[in-house]
């Protein structure tokens, strides 16, 4: 093994393993004072993967290239770097291995590392976005239990800059791995199922079926009845094909063996909480494969096996109104080897599907009918990347972000190979373009597989890879056809904490953002509500709900109700709808009974002479915090300032004596935002801080208010 930095071996220490790519062995060695590793092995093909603890360059992760190992006939051994590089030999006969260490960019980085983590022992996995513009992040730590954390964007709508906060999380039984989940059309949020969870004894067990609603303003998650109440077919749910349709049911496959005709699928309703069976004609199995929501609000499946000549290429749709299953037009080649890679609906109503073969393929539902797209370039070495497994966004410009890599299969079973190599589909061109790494993991990584995408509410795409969180941005902009269409508001006077109807079409875009083949799906075709104040620039997201459907299809007619907290700033702004990070056009409104753009501290107290002993106020007198006790709506606070009991007590119009006695609480609930030291409140953090203040004069009875800070960055 090579130091790369100083162009000498590694050293004694570094770890080098060994896996059969049918995964039924493991080898794993230390490096002697030399750098070099030995091994003994059968003669069948090999992954090798190394761990390189004293140099790695540009990035947060200390994994070296892989390798494959290929035992020839004749005793020899060739060796394919899944980084391309070209393979040398020392004057002893040993294979010369490395790490990469600089990333190569050219032009702008669209690349970028979010330093700012939640606070958790554990590495961020799964990314959905809520409808009130935040993202719902499980962190997986010791012993494979998660935490979940929220994250909220900053007052100029950045993620980068954002502050996280604790959610609550499903009771300990439940800590799934490659699970599926969906926004609902009420707002709230359901997970389903899991290829694996780990249960509150820290043991793994396979193909959960368990599922859970999140309740976004309650914080709290509630169990949903499995299909068939856990029984016969549903003792496992694991990571079956899922999709929500565009009436908002949940459709999930029964994820039984390979080639077994009428394997059906579940419909949730979370109308009524109830799961029907569906699909009941379906020619092939659920395993490994995907459902993509079409611009007709069918649902597309394709075969992901090579083992059925009978199957070559075979695909088949679904009516949610008929609930049968119809033969698709054939593709001509295999997409799938054992997994199956993502296949999404793009703006202009076509499916890019991409495979764990290398090769792919464009469908057009209108046509039935399915055109080539190049393979993914093959390696100098001929290694294939592929996107076995592998999640894909479509981004605003409505290009497609990738992440592939080389998968080796044997003839039982298959290995993944990183580096991970990123590529943009050029949509009309119908061309792969080749990107720079991203700074996660490095450009000799290890495997690929694990990566999850979210299509942010500002066009990024975030990327939860290796332990490490990034940001992908785009160049370009949407087409103007693609962009939701508000016709009408229920009202340009907006107040907080009141319901409004929004109705136009488009309004859950033409996408559904993400895909994986089979598991991890977070989609996020579903309106979004912001809000932008003209003069201050800050932005704010309603809470949307009762979406009458989130269709995909061109000039869908549809309705939304949103509802701004009393966070949002007063006066003139522009409303837009947000959908797979595709926004409207903007619609005029004016806020009031929201927040004043002028700094607390910057109120004057109200101070009366020392000579009077009896404060004059215009609020009831109360004895005790209660339900009273007078809330005021107070201006907004930099986190960067603290704020004084005296300037709060002020902005409450509370007459404060020099012989007065100040205090300060936070309330219950809000401890997270700000903490009270003597009379001053600091440790101010963005978002809602709610406090009691209570001026108590020499003579006569306490005097609380409760106001209400809104803390931006």
């Amino acid at each position: 093994m090579m130091n790369p930095s100083t162009h000498a071996n590694a050293g004694a220490g570094q770890r080098i393993s060994l896996s059969l790519v049918n995964r039924g062995q493991n080898l794993e060695v230390l490096t002697n004072s030399n750098g070099v590793a030995g091994f003994d092995i059968d003669p069948l093909d090999y992954v090798l993967s190394s761990q390189i603890n004293s140099c790695c360059g540009d990035f947060p992760s200390s994994q070296g290239t892989q390798y494959l190992i290929s035992p020839q006939q004749d005793g020899s051994v060739k060796v394919f770097s899944a980084a391309d590089e070209v393979m040398t030999q020392d004057t002893a006969g040993n294979w010369i291995i490395s790490f990469i260490l600089k990333r190569t960019v050219i032009g702008d980085d669209p690349w970028q590392l979010m330093n700012n983590k939640p606070k958790s022992d554990g590495s961020p996995e799964h990314l959905y976005l809520m409808t009130n513009g935040k993202v719902l992040v499980q962190t997986r730590g010791a012993q494979n239990f998660e935490q979940w954390w929220l994250l909220t964007p900053d007052s100029k709508g950045s993620y980068l800059s954002g502050t996280w906060s604790r959610a609550a999380q499903p009771p300990a039984n439940y800590n799934p791995q490659n699970v599926n989940a969906a926004v609902l059309h009420n707002g709230n949020f359901i997970i389903v199922g899991g290829e694996q969870n780990v249960n509150a004894a820290g043991v793994m067990e396979e193909n959960s079926n368990q599922s859970y609603l999140y309740d976004v303003v309650k914080d709290t998650w509630t169990f949903v009845t499995p299909p068939n109440n856990g029984e016969g077919d549903w003792t496992g749910i694991g990571a079956a094909p899922f999709v929500e349709l565009a009436d908002g049911r949940i459709m999930v496959g029964w994820n039984g063996g390979r080639n077994i005709a009428g394997l059906y699928a579940m419909l949730f309703d979370p109308t009524t909480s109830t799961w029907t069976a569906t699909g009941t004609n379906k020619r092939t199995s659920n395993g490994e494969q995907g459902y993509t929501l079409l611009s007709n609000d069918k649902v597309l499946n394709i075969w992901n096996g090579d083992d059925s000549p009978d199957l070559v290429g075979y695909a088949e749709i679904f009516d949610p109104k008929s609930g049968l299953w119809t033969p698709a037009s054939r593709i001509g080649y295999d997409l799938g080897h054992s997994e199956i890679g993502p296949a999404l609906t793009l703006p202009n109503g076509k499916v890019l599907a991409m495979g764990a073969t290398g090769r792919n393929a464009l469908y057009d539902p209108i046509l039935n009918s399915w055109t080539s797209v190049p393979d993914f370039p093959k390696l100098k070495n001929g290694l294939h990347p592929v996107a076995a497994d592998n999640p894909a966004a479509v981004l605003p410009n409505g290009n497609v972000l990738v992440q592939t890599s080389v998968f080796t299969c044997s003839t039982k079973g298959c290995y993944w190979m990183g580096p991970a190599l990123w590529y943009e589909y050029d949509m009309i061109s119908n061309v792969w373009i080749s990107l720079p790494d991203d700074q996660a993991v490095s450009a000799a990584s290890h495997l690929a597989n694990g990566t999850n995408m979210l299509v942010l509410p500002n066009g990024q795409v975030m990327v939860s890879t290796n332990g490490v969180l990034e940001l992908y941005t785009s160049k370009g902009s949407p087409n103007s056809s693609w962009l939701p269409k508000i016709e009408t508001v229920s009202s340009s006077a907006i107040t907080p904490n009141k319901s409004y109807l929004i109705s136009g079409k488009q309004l859950s875009g033409l996408t559904q953002g993400t895909f994986w083949g089979d598991e991890q799906q977070n989609c996020t075709n579903y309106g979004l509500v912001q809000i932008t104040n003209n003069a201050s620039k800050h932005v704010f997201y309603a809470r949307s709900v009762d979406f009458s459907n989130t269709s995909i299809a061109p000039d869908a007619p549809s309705t939304l109700s949103f509802t701004f907290n009393d966070d949002v700033e007063d006066g003139p702004s522009s409303l837009r709808v947000i959908a797979s990070g595709v926004a409207s056009e903007p619609f005029d409104v004016t806020i009031s009974g929201g927040y004043s753009k002028d700094a607390v501290d910057k109120v004057t107290p109200i101070v009366n002479s020392p000579s009077e002993t009896t404060p004059t106020v215009t609020a009831p007198i109360v004895n005790s915090p209660s339900e009273t006790t007078p809330t005021v709506t107070a201006p907004t606070v930099t986190k960067t300032k603290s704020a004084t009991a005296k300037s709060i007590a002020a902005y409450a119009k509370l007459v404060v004596l020099s012989t007065s006695k100040l205090s300060l609480k936070v309330v219950s609930g809000y401890t997270k935002f700000c903490k009270v030291s003597g009379t001053t409140l600091k440790g101010l953090k963005a978002g809602n801080c709610k406090v009691l203040v209570t001026v108590t004069p020499k003579k006569g009875k306490p005097i609380p208010r409760t106001v209400t800070l809104r803390v931006i960055n």
